[in-house]
């Protein structure tokens, strides 16, 4: 477990954005939210490095045999 000091204004700002009742969750989320952007970041640059394949047709995985 990590403590992290917040300036009051910053907790309530926090509190109100994620919803949360207690600042322990609102931090928890938001740091969550955080990862879940950053790891979204990355894996744009992978755009445009690899060659889409133009015979692929993702219907066919869908068709029951």
């Amino acid at each position: 477990m990590t403590n992290v000091r917040l300036p009051d204004n910053v907790a309530q700002e926090l509190l109100v954005l994620t919803g949360q009742s207690d600042t322990d969750a609102a931090v928890l989320e938001a740091v969550s939210d955080y990862m879940r952007y950053k790891r979204q970041l990355k894996v744009l640059e992978f755009e445009g490095q690899f060659d889409a394949d133009p015979t692929y047709d993702y219907k066919e995985q869908r068709r029951i045999p």
